[in-house]
């Protein structure tokens, strides 16, 4: 195991962590002002290079008035090779595998703690990506380094403690449920605080038409059928939380970690039964066994179909906006973790977090070699007041005017990372509150902005001395298992579905620390014992 990453989010991030940039403000934004671009003198030749990417289809670099301002105040000629999420590694790979006619800048996977990217290793000792350490400094780099987390750094540096990518960071957050508060009110219920509570909603709102169409067409949650992987606990993970039997680590009274998916006690086990309830009351989604990721998921509430989801606070309105495009009295609110009846045995145990707040990574290939230090101050200028700027509001005059301090929106869809997400696939300044408010339904804002400044501040308590910053390399190897991809999902259905009795995980849990699991537990408590001593 290797320290990949710490969760201490530096003081200024904290303090500061949602203070707006200075300038003219507006309830839509703001301008900040301006400095000097980082990419080179107008009088010298542009810097070209290429950034290969993932973007949505809706997004082209061509006749992008965006991609044209970025090249004109950076002094470059950016070549965006953009492709779809859904094809995007493989893409790579068969650009990386044809030759030495590599991009300059590619995009680099990582989970919340680390890098996991496939051809990461191999890119290194074969030299195709380069050290980046001697131009990660105040000079070149000011931007990037204020604005990555301190985590994040470590989390990227490879055994040797080397740099060979720039973090792109994101806001290190909580995520909390959220539920049709019009429903609640029509169904004569309080916002539920217990799994119980849920339950009684869930079943009222799949039995006693809350949207009043005579149809029986809503139902309580939904999920996914993948909702056990890690690329799942969609919804999941917050009801489990009542049983600490999420995908978090935990300090149990014993001093010893365990993780709460897979503890010992077999405390999961609440969870797949409340799941099964629901599945027996009706209340969960038929659709879900389809879905096939957090898109599809969002669509069922936005379509009215479903009565809560979890959401990340900073895109509430954005999901609002479409639902009350079909049900205009639709409304939204955010509910806290709920609580079980058998919830205080675990309350004596303390959570922690490996979290590095990344969300993926840039490196630099061998075609970038001679021009590292042009290249970053591109990147580097994205994070400056000037880039961010361009990164939040766009090019004035076509996305946005100025009347007197306030911004106008030319383009309302500018902000809504689509056609113009290649800005948001960069860097980030991963605590800007206007990046993440987009101010759909102005009513809806200073709600939004509670909650996020909420949904941050609770990772607070996730900071434990002694587990700060560790990825088990045994982890990483047994969540690549089909033990984990494939066996774990299937039984959790089966059981979900009734085809299995509840005690089969007893059977799973102890299969799973027999091959591998075992071995990541251990990992973690030395770890922790060594640095808590």
């Amino acid at each position: 195991m290797k320290k990949c990453l710490a969760i201490v989010l530096c003081a200024v991030l904290l303090a500061g962590c949602f203070t707006a940039c200075s300038g003219g403000s507006s309830s839509s934004g703001t301008v900040v002002s301006s400095s000097a671009p980082s990419g080179g003198s107008q009088s010298e030749a542009p810097v070209e290079f290429s950034i290969m990417l993932y973007a949505p289809a809706e997004f082209s670099p061509d006749d992008n008035a965006w991609v044209e301002e970025v090249n004109k105040l950076t002094n470059a000629k950016i070549t965006w090779i953009a492709y779809p999420s859904s094809n995007f590694e493989e893409k790579r790979s068969a650009t990386m595998a044809a030759g030495q006619d590599y991009p300059d800048v590619i995009i680099m996977n990582t989970s919340s703690g680390g890098l996991n990217d496939t051809l990461y290793d191999s890119m290194v000792k074969n030299g195709i990506i380069l050290p980046l350490d001697e131009y990660l400094t105040d000079d070149i780099a000011p931007n990037i380094l204020e604005y990555t987390h301190a985590a994040a750094w470590d989390a990227v540096k490879d055994a040797n403690g080397s740099t060979y990518v720039i973090p792109r960071c994101t806001i290190i957050r909580e995520d909390y449920m959220t539920l049709r508060s019009d429903w609640l009110e029509t169904l004569g219920l309080d916002t539920p605080e217990t799994i119980e509570d849920w339950r009684e909603y869930f079943k009222a709102v799949t039995t006693q038409d809350p949207d009043g169409n005579g149809i029986a067409d809503t139902y309580g949650v939904t999920d996914t059928s993948g909702l056990m992987t890690s690329s799942g606990a969609i919804s999941i993970d917050y009801f489990a939380r009542a049983w600490h039997a999420d995908k978090n680590w935990y300090v149990g009274e014993d001093g010893e970690l365990l993780y709460g998916m897979f503890a010992q006690d077999g405390r999961f086990k609440n969870v797949l039964e409340f799941y099964r309830d629901l599945y027996s009351d009706g209340s969960l989604d038929p659709n879900f066994i389809s879905l096939k990721g957090t898109t599809d998921m969002q669509q069922r509430l936005e379509q009215g179909a479903v009565g809560a989801l979890r959401l990340f606070a900073g895109n509430m309105d954005r999901h609002l906006s479409v639902l009350r495009g079909i049900t205009p009295e639709a409304d939204l609110e955010f509910v806290d973790f709920p609580t079980s009846s058998n919830s205080e045995q675990y309350a004596a145990e303390s959570p922690v977090s490996t979290s590095a707040g990344l969300y993926n990574g840039w490196a630099l290939t061998t075609t970038a070699k001679g021009k590292e230090e042009q290249i970053i101050k591109v990147l580097d200028w994205f994070l400056s007041d000037e880039g961010w700027n361009v990164v939040r509001n766009g090019v004035e005059g076509v996305h946005y005017q100025m009347n007197g301090d306030t911004i106008e929106r030319l383009d309302p869809e500018y902000t809504l990372f689509s056609q113009y997400s290649g800005y948001v696939q960069l860097l980030r300044r991963p605590n800007d509150e206007a990046l993440w408010l987009k101010d759909i339904i102005p009513e809806k804002h200073d709600y939004e902005k509670e909650w996020l400044t909420r949904s941050v501040e609770a990772m607070q308590q996730y900071e434990q001395e002694g587990l700060m910053g560790i990825q088990s390399d045994a982890e990483k190897s047994f969540l690549k298992s089909d033990l984990y991809t494939t066996e774990f999902p299937q039984l959790c259905i089966e059981i979900i579905y009734g085809e299995k009795p509840l005690d089969a995980w007893d059977e799973f849990i102890e299969k799973i620390y027999n091959n591998g699991w075992q071995d990541v537990v251990d990992e973690y408590n030395t770890y922790y014992q060594a640095h808590t001593a």
